[in-house]
């Protein structure tokens, strides 16, 4: 997990600086588990150990924290209740959820629609470093193709 988090604070440019929180601790995740009634997946907990929520690349995704007087926290539904219960919500990423569904145990992005019938059409992760890893992927491919273009010469 470490490494991921590394690889994102070396993006430097300034529109796509990231910021981290102070790492939660395992008590912090278990009271926030039995308070909130949710069970996070492993993966997500160990990103929680290294950051208890972050902004990436200015703003483009949110991961949610356990910190329960902060609005970004986990299961917090910025559409107003447009997420099925069973889903817990762990993040956004441009205009959609990040969600994980225990049902599957698996990961994916969720933007308002019948979950049920879409699933198959879905981008699954098997584990939060396989979403990690797809928007780190999808922030260098946009940073390198902006610096061609800057540095394209006019023809």
């Amino acid at each position: 997990m470490q490494e991921r988090i590394e690889k994102i604070k070396n993006i430097v440019e300034n529109w796509m600086q990231s910021d981290f929180h102070s790492p939660a601790t395992d008590s912090e995740i278990s009271e926030f588990e039995e308070k909130m009634k949710v069970k996070i997946p492993e993966s997500y907990k160990e990103f929680l150990r290294c950051s208890n929520g972050a902004e990436l690349f200015g703003g483009d995704a949110f991961l949610f924290s356990v910190n329960a007087s902060d609005k970004c926290k986990i299961n917090y539904d910025f559409s107003e209740g447009k997420v099925p219960k069973e889903l817990l919500i762990i993040g956004f990423y441009n205009s959609c959820h990040i969600c994980y569904d225990a049902r599957y145990g698996s990961f994916f992005f969720y933007e308002y629609e019948d979950y049920d019938s879409i699933k198959e059409e879905c981008s699954e992760f098997s584990d939060f470093y396989e979403v990690l890893d797809y928007i780190i992927d999808i922030a260098i491919n946009r940073l390198y193709f902006i610096l061609i273009c800057l540095i394209k010469p006019n023809r």
